[in-house]
């Protein structure tokens, strides 16, 4: 039987910072679990948008050829269903269409060429717009790894009729490893304005998923006290890097002096308090 490993990404001065006279009062019990419910609904649509877009790259470079491949939109029609559409050079016609049901995992491709509707080209315009005014405005103020470790990722995720957000994930080429970190986001209203800007690690936590060829079935991270929870970046990275055998996984938190734990099979987050 393998030995229960645990992986601790942690730095000493954060046990000084726990002890601080700066801790914040925690939130009440209902208030809280509001908080984490809405953290792992966000986490589930972030996971959703890209693992649907990792799929979708992959079919691509199989069934067409990139010369001819132009840009793309990802989008929900409805609660349970992403599509990710590819567009010609000419971003005319849809070279390739993947669309997938998050409640089954039913998935269908497309690949035979066909116009682009009107929907995905307003999609598409929109996105740009958006994608070019908050680069303009943050943009400085994002940093990832070197091309060696992964490029990083772009989602955008529709909160509301009001308020569109742009994460952006650190990906990683490196095998049994979870990115958690330089990730961030930035939120626009219904102009398409930038309006705030989120980052949510101070620095790349590259925790291995392996420990001497044993699969790591825990991993902890911490959180300063500005950013006091679970972050959707985390759940997200979470469920495309994890091993096969991890389950759960921790956030130390110094603003309330708890750990918060991401549950899998359980699809929560659940606090304890420390001592």
């Amino acid at each position: 039987m393998k030995n229960l490993k645990l992986v601790v990404a942690l730095c000493c001065v954060i046990f000084i910072l726990a002890s601080c006279s700066t801790m914040t009062k925690m939130p009440s019990s209902a208030e809280m679990q509001a908080i984490n419910d809405s953290i792992v609904a966000e986490g589930y649509q972030l996971y959703y948008s890209e693992r649907a877009n990792w799929i979708a790259t992959d079919l691509l470079f199989e069934k067409c050829d990139m010369a001819n491949v132009g840009g793309s939109v990802t989008y929900q029609p409805d609660d349970n269903t992403w599509v990710v559409v590819f567009f010609d050079r000419n971003d005319e016609n849809c070279v390739l269409e993947y669309r997938v049901s998050t409640l089954s995992d039913e998935a269908y491709v497309f690949d035979s060429i066909r116009p682009i509707s009107e929907e995905e080209r307003i999609l598409w315009i929109r996105n740009n717009t958006l994608i070019n005014k908050a680069i303009r405005k943050y943009g400085d103020k994002m940093q990832f790894a070197s091309k060696l470790f992964g490029s990083p990722n772009l989602d955008i995720i529709e909160i509301n009729d009001h308020l569109i957000r742009m994460y952006f994930l650190q990906g990683t080429i490196k095998h049994d490893l979870i990115p958690f970190g330089n990730d961030y986001s930035i939120d626009c209203d219904e102009n398409l304005e930038p309006i705030a800007f989120r980052k949510y690690h101070n620095s790349l936590i590259a925790i291995p998923t392996k420990d001497n060829g044993e699969e790591v079935r825990m991993t902890m991270h911490s959180h300063l006290p500005d950013n006091p929870f679970i972050t959707p970046t985390d759940i997200c990275n979470f469920l495309l890097y994890r091993s096969a055998d991890m389950d759960s996984f921790s956030v130390l938190s110094i603003a309330y002096n708890c750990v918060f734990t991401f549950s899998l099979n359980r699809q929560q987050i659940f606090v304890e308090k420390r001592k």
